[in-house]
């Protein structure tokens, strides 16, 4: 390192002080000097990595209350000064504050894209908080100031020393930047969605993470959120992230926030009032201004709000992929039991362990590699998780010896192996890269794979740096190890009077006198007998575990009554002198060695010096009182008298006492009082070789804090039970209580050992091997109060029971030429190998989630950002959106595993049941339910008859009638198989009521198109239907969420799920489409039309029969208006009656021709039939009466009138029914399904249909003030006329009957039709009143006033005069114009052209009956 220092000032030099600390030794010199090389380099020159580490110090951010600087890399977790870019990305390098990061391995991270050089450009980056722990507030980075430091340069070589403030800049949102960021996430997500190896997909997690902090994605970001309404509200939610500053007081008593505190406190989910950004509302007049495709952009932004606020649902649970990795984890370690090498006395014992082999030497059954293996690679694959073995086995879940054999295969290497221990084999160290002494895991050398399990000490606790996992091999000198089968050698070395050499070289070709189990195996040597004749005396021998021996016995059975336990049944303390002298006076002075103990030899035979005890013994002192008085060096030890735990010398020699073990005497105190307490390696030489064996520990509380609560480093070690000294302090129980300790020694029994309970917790240092577990000091209600969390109160250590070795009795031999047994090389399974392998398939697992949760939180953002940037900042039109269906996520369900899918509305729960066998991969997709939409389709008709609404999200069956509405969003689950039994929770909007009091799920079974809204959900029928509330509601912030859940199989291919409620019996139900009372009021009315109809019929009728009488008479009756009048008011009656018999059945909603025939048609034949009673009375008010010249040709001009004004009505009638049919709207719908744009009328529909029922109330308005006026003319007429006939008074009635029915009825027409159209009332009951008043009763008026049986009887009368006269009344009838039409009641008096008003009033109102301008007659005309 080269640091460039310069004086303060001309005045004031520079002092600068260093501090050395060596942590351990290294082959490394270090020195100081004051020359450096100077020399300038651009930073643009560099790459991002080295460029950022040559930022490193050049800032200081200053804050009103504390400073931070960058002094190095590594410590920079919360500000750092980065490579200047054009696109700021502070997540690269990845920061120091996610190197230790679990989620990730950041080595194997790439640099991301978009890391182009930003000349004349200093960047710096602050992380305001990490999971939830709040670092600093915006606004106070915001008012803080940057201070350079004066170590990088300007181009003229002056060192940069300012202070400078910030000041905010919004990112604009640039389309065209936004599009290749997008495009780069596009890229990624390809690749990332197709790689399974967890490093590289959490590579291509972090660059999509990195691209969506770009500038580009941020502008747009900030521009959709313009569009927003968004409100920040207090909430009460259940959190486990710290709410704390870090300057807090609450924040070191907070285990969410303080390690120190998590260490006693669990970091338990807790209720506290949040701020929480909330969405509200899309903000529509921006929208309208500045977007195109309001409807849809609306859409997406609610989407998009809604989406911003449930991000997080995305996040994979932390504790889920520890979860699945320690699954694998434990099995390995569990399957481990197959290795181990029973106790055996015969090989009957040894059935099923490798080739059912006893050693007799060792008393364990001999390992056969290749068999022991199979097994537990069988063990492996039997009891990993399906999901697991999936990925292990790339696509199944079935095992059997043929799949075993496979996977045995595929994880050979070579390794050099022994003959009569499993592991021994390649074997690995977890170690430091340095020597350590004082540190359990250094001395645990037989892991064979890395889900080895350490014991947790001090020193792996982050303190040393570069743990590794050490391969330790023999394969390059394999056969220099091995086993002598007459010498016992100890780590391939043979030691004999102090002497060492290597167990090949001492295992010179011999022969013995013993036993060998086999040819591969240490045998029992009878040193007795040195030569083949000896030994041929001694027929058998007994053999005991270890090599013992006994020549006594006679017997099979007294051989066996001559076995060994395999553990002591206890322990006595000792001496550790060899004569195992219990009590002498030892001479502790400092430096006391042999030399100076012989020096002390004076007479001969005072001292002596103890190889074993490595201790000088006065031997003239033969009690303590003569010892002690010798002088201040002399101790006296006495052994015999010391306890167990407190066996030991004193201080300055600890080890001149040690454990006598005291051996069991009989197979039933062997089997009744003697076992091993996994505790007692904690006070073995293995985990202190500074204590005597067996020597208690003076155990104390954690309470140093350091990265974590640990022991005290370099002095302490830690245990379950707590940290003890590295070097004995007290030596015991009094003196160690007396310090404020626990006393704590080994377990001899059961049950001392199994009453020791703690709560285990995850080991959480990176130090050590994954998944190991430590104990922390909580108590029970507390460790079994945490809430996710591997924390588990249980048994600190375990017992193990003794096992009985009876004697063996054997025969001895003379064996020959018996030499060195070396190791060899060849193929075996390789642990470590298959280790990586089935981490490997966890971590796909894994891989998995992450990238489902990539997915989903893309899914969320990224489309709807596109959407809401294309439509506000680019090009717009329906190229902003895609009619996909939104994809929630993936998911990977097995076969005997309980597993979940959560997504933002609902989730989907599987049991070991839902697979059969395997596992398979499902897609799982929103579908909306607006798809579902119900809507009315537009009429012309009038709205008198309104068609029963539909339900809005109707679900229909095979009558398509509906019987249920969707509750809410469904699911579309994509899977090749099915699955037998899954729990799908959807949320819902709505609530059963008493018209669909059963809630049930439907189903849709999709082929595949997109064309999904042309197919219908059917009910499931579900019996295991049920609600709950969902779990994230509080968690979340949100409000409370009604979910329905039910337990469905769910069928192959791509079926869709929907929450609804229904009726009960659903399946036959009929389509209704008016209800029970609108049905009666309809029936009723078509009955009253029929009635009516049959009344006109039976008029036109009596008009036929009429002719038909008079088809021989020379004189005919000419065709009267008014019989036109009854057949087209019998028509309309008619057409009304079938439109109301039809109309219930709903047959009529779906065609339009019938509409306009049924519907519009009649209500301009409606008008037709009055419009000519009209045009009668015009004439006779306007032309008659008043004598008007126009009253010639009377006929002709009466049809004039009567055939224009219809042709104006039928030309507007078509007029409107082509517009209406022709101008239909035909909306254009940008957002494909995302939303439905429901069927409306167009713009010149709408204008149709409002002109028509303009025209139909002008036309009633007119009508009906027409009928007041002629009617009122007539009727004063008529009353002022000196009519000689007595039918006159019947001739006013009519007339006020026509007058007064009609006018009121077109009147009431009027209001009625501005009523239903301006009121939208949709009332069946107002519609009956009003067509029975403004129909029904004016046609009745009509058929009354003109009944044709009163005309016949006058007809039949005048039929004979007119046959009488027929011959002289011809002629005169030809040269008159006017008497045609008014004359045959005049009895041809009168010859002349010209009557008075009073008798044409009179003649034409009684019995015109030849002319073709009729009144009403009555019966007594």
């Amino acid at each position: 390192m080269v640091l460039y220092l310069e004086p303060v000032d001309s005045t004031t030099p520079l002092i600068i002080y260093l501090s050395v600390y060596t942590v351990y030794e290294t082959d490394y010199s270090f020195s100081i000097t004051n020359q450096g090389n100077r020399y300038r380099y651009s930073l643009g020159s560099l790459s991002t990595q080295p460029g950022t580490l040559a930022l490193v110090n050049s800032v200081r951010l200053r804050l009103p209350t504390i400073d931070y600087d960058s002094a190095a890399f590594t410590t920079s977790t919360t500000f750092t000064a980065i490579y200047p870019q054009y696109d700021i990305n502070p997540l690269w390098p990845v920061s120091a504050r996610f190197i230790d990061s679990t989620s990730f391995n950041y080595l194997n991270i790439l640099q991301p894209p978009l890391n182009t050089f930003k000349p004349k450009s200093f960047q710096v980056a602050f992380i305001l908080s990490v999971g939830g722990d709040f670092i600093e507030n915006y606004s106070t980075i915001l008012e803080s100031s940057l201070q350079f430091l004066g170590t990088i340069f300007d181009e003229n070589n002056n060192p940069i020393d300012l202070t400078i403030n910030f000041k905010e800049k919004n990112l604009e949102c640039n389309n065209t930047e936004f599009e290749k960021v997008l495009g780069l996430i596009e890229k990624t997500e390809t690749t990332l969605f197709n790689v399974s190896d967890i490093d590289e997909l959490n590579n291509y997690r972090y660059s999509l993470d990195s691209l969506t902090i770009s500038d580009a994605w941020i502008g747009c970001s900030n521009k959709a959120l313009s569009l927003l309404h968004m409100e920040t509200v207090a909430k009460n939610i259940s959190t486990k992230y710290c709410s704390h500053f870090v300057t807090d007081p609450e924040y070191k008593t907070d285990p969410c926030c303080s390690e120190l505190a998590r260490y006693y406190q669990c970091c338990n989910p807790s209720i506290v009032l949040k701020n929480v950004t909330q969405f509200i509302s899309v903000n529509k007049s921006l929208v309208s201004e500045q977007c195109s495709s309001q409807e849809c952009t609306s859409s997406v932004l609610s989407d998009y709000g809604s989406s911003l606020t449930g991000i997080d649902d995305c996040a994979v649970p932390s504790i889920e992929p520890k979860k699945l990795e320690l699954t694998s984890i434990t099995v390995l370690r569990d399957c481990k039991s197959k290795l181990v090498s029973p106790f055996c006395s015969n090989d009957t014992d040894c059935n099923g362990y490798g080739n059912g082999e006893c050693n007799l030497y060792s008393r364990t059954c001999i390992p056969d590699f290749d068999t022991i293996d199979f097994e537990y690679v069988k063990c492996v694959l039997l009891h990993l998780s399906p999901g697991t073995l999936f990925s292990l086995l790339e696509g199944s879940t079935t095992v059997n010896d043929d799949v075993v054999t496979k996977v045995f295969n595929n994880h050979i290497r070579e390794d050099c192996i022994g003959h009569n221990y499993i592991k021994d084999r390649s074997t690995f160290i977890w170690s430091p890269g340095f020597q350590v002494d004082d540190c359990y895991a250094v001395q645990h050398q037989e892991c064979i794979d890395e889900s080895c399990i350490t014991y947790h000490d001090t020193c792996i606790e982050s303190i040393y740096a570069h743990w590794d996992f050490r391969l330790v091999s023999h394969v390059d000198n394999c056969t220099d190890w091995g086993i002598c089968p007459y010498l016992s050698c100890k780590d391939n070395t043979y030691t004999e009077n102090g002497i060492e050499e290597s167990c090949e070289d001492a295992c010179v070709l011999k022969d013995f006198c013993g036993v060998c189990t086999n040819e591969d195996t240490q045998c029992h040597v009878a040193t007795e007998f040195t030569d083949q004749t000896s030994c041929q005396t001694q027929n058998q021998i007994c053999l005991l575990p270890n090599g013992e021996y006994d020549l006594t016995a006679t017997s099979e059975s007294n051989c066996n009554s001559k076995g060994k336990c395999s553990v002591p049944c206890g322990y006595e303390c000792s001496s550790s002198l060899a004569n195992n002298q219990d009590d002498y006076c030892a001479i502790l002075q400092t430096g006391m060695n042999s030399t100076n103990c012989a020096a002390l030899d004076n007479p001969v035979g005072t001292t002596e010096w103890s190889t074993e005890a490595n201790v000088c013994i006065l031997k003239s002192a033969t009690d303590e009182q003569q010892c002690t008085a010798t002088g201040t060096n002399y101790t006296w030890i006495d052994c015999s008298t010391k306890l167990e735990g407190e066996c030991s010398g004193p201080l300055n020699n600890v080890k001149l006492c040690s454990l006598k073990p005291i051996e069991c005497q009989t197979e039933q105190e062997c089997l009744t009082a003697a076992g091993t307490c996994s505790d007692d390696f904690y006070f073995s030489s293995l985990a202190n070789n500074h204590y005597p064996v067996g020597l208690g520990r003076c155990v104390f509380p954690h309470d140093n804090y350091q990265y974590l609560i640990s022991c005290k480093e370099s002095e302490q070690q830690d245990s379950p039970n707590g940290c003890y000294s590295i070097n004995p302090m007290v030596l015991t129980q009094i003196d160690c209580e007396d310090d404020g300790g626990v006393w704590w020694t080994p377990a001899r029994n059961q049950s001392s050992c199994t009453l020791q309970m703690g709560c285990k917790i995850l080991e959480s240092y990176e130090t050590n091997l994954p998944y190991n577990f430590h104990f922390n000091e909580m108590n029970q209600e507390t460790c079994e109060a945490c809430i996710d969390s591997f924390n588990k109160w249980t048994n600190k250590f375990q017992w193990e029971a003794a096992t009985w070795l009876p004697g063996v009795y054997k025969p001895i031999v003379w064996n020959t030429a018996k030499s060195f047994i070396p190791n060899e090389n060849r193929d075996v399974f390789n642990y470590q190998l298959f280790y990586k392998s089935v981490t490997k398939a966890a971590k796909a697992q894994v891989a998995d989630l992450f990238r489902s949760e990539a997915y989903c939180r893309m899914e969320r953002l990224q489309s709807n950002l596109n959407s809401i940037t294309c439509s506000c900042s680019g090009k717009g039109g329906s190229q902003c959106f895609t009619a996909s269906t939104p994809l929630l996520g993936q998911t990977k369900p097995c076969a005997g595993v309980n597993s979940s899918f959560s997504f933002d509305y609902g989730k989907i729960e599987f049991s070991n049941d839902s697979i059969s066998q395997s596992c398979q991969s499902l897609s799982i997709s929103q579908i909306s339910r607006e798809i579902y939409t119900s809507a009315q389709k537009e009429s012309l008709a009038s709205n008198f008859v309104s068609y029963k609404k539909a339900d809005k999200y109707g679900v229909k069956n095979s009558n398509d009638a509906i019987i249920g509405t969707l509750l809410g969003d469904g699911i579309m689950i994509k899977s090749q198989d099915g699955i037998n039994e899954a729990t799908i929770c959807l949320t819902i909007s709505g609530t059963n009521n008493s018209k669909y009091p059963i809630y049930d799920f439907a189903i849709q079974i999709n082929d595949g198109s997109y064309d999904i809204e042309s197919k219908t959900p059917n009910p499931i029928q579900s019996s295991k239907v049920f609600t709950q509330i969902s779990e994230d509601s509080v968690t979340a912030g949100k409000d409370e969420v009604l979910m329905l859940c039910s337990i469905v199989t769910i069928e192959g291919g791509n079926p869709i799920y929907f929450p609804i409620n229904r009726m009960d019996e659903w399946e036959d139900e009929r389509k209704q489409a008016f209800d029970s009372t609108s049905k009666a009021l309809m029936y009723t009315l078509a009955t009253f039309f029929l009635v009516v109809a049959l009344w006109g019929g039976f008029e036109l009728c009596l008009i036929a029969i009429a002719r038909y009488k008079q088809r021989n008479i020379s004189i005919k009756r000419k065709f009267q208006l008014t019989h036109l009048l009854i057949g087209v008011v019998t028509l309309f009656i008619t057409i009304r009656a079938i439109y109301f018999f039809i109309m219930p059945s709903g047959n009529l909603s779906d065609s339009p021709i019938i509409d306009y025939i049924l519907v519009v048609l009649p209500t301009f034949i409606y008008f037709t039939a009055f419009n000519i009673l009209l045009v009668l009375w015009y004439v006779i008010v306007f032309l008659v009466l008043k004598k008007n010249k126009s009253a010639d040709n009377l006929t002709n001009r009466l049809f004039t009138i009567v055939f224009v004004i219809n042709a104006f009505l039928y030309l507007l009638f078509i007029a409107i029914v082509l517009v209406f049919q022709y101008t239909k709207s035909n909306p254009t719908n940008d957002c494909g399904s995302r939303i439905i744009i429901p069927i409306e009328s167009s713009t010149p529909q709408r204008v149709v249909s409002i002109v028509y029922a303009v025209i139909q109330a002008l036309i009633s308005l007119i009508m009906g003030a027409a009928f007041i006026y002629l009617g009122g003319r007539l009727f004063i007429v008529m009353r002022s006329t000196n009519i000689k006939v007595g039918s006159k008074s019947n001739h006013q009635r009519k007339i006020f009957i026509l007058s007064f029915v009609c006018s009121i009825g077109f009147l009431l027409h009027c209001a009625f039709v501005l009523i239903l159209v301006a009121g939208n009332v949709n009332s069946m009951v107002f519609s009956f009143i009003g067509l029975i008043i403004t129909e029904i009763i004016p046609a009745c008026s009509i058929l009354f006033c003109f009944d044709q049986r009163a005309k016949n009887n006058v007809a039949d009368t005048a039929s004979g005069t007119t046959r009488g006269s027929s011959r002289g009344g011809s002629k005169r009838e030809k040269g008159t114009r006017l008497s045609t039409m008014v004359s045959d009641s005049r009895q041809n008096s009168i010859n002349t052209n010209s009557n008075s008003p009073s008798e044409y009033s009179n003649n034409d109102f009684e019995s015109p009956n030849n002319s073709s301008v009729n009144t009403p007659t009555s019966n007594d005309d």
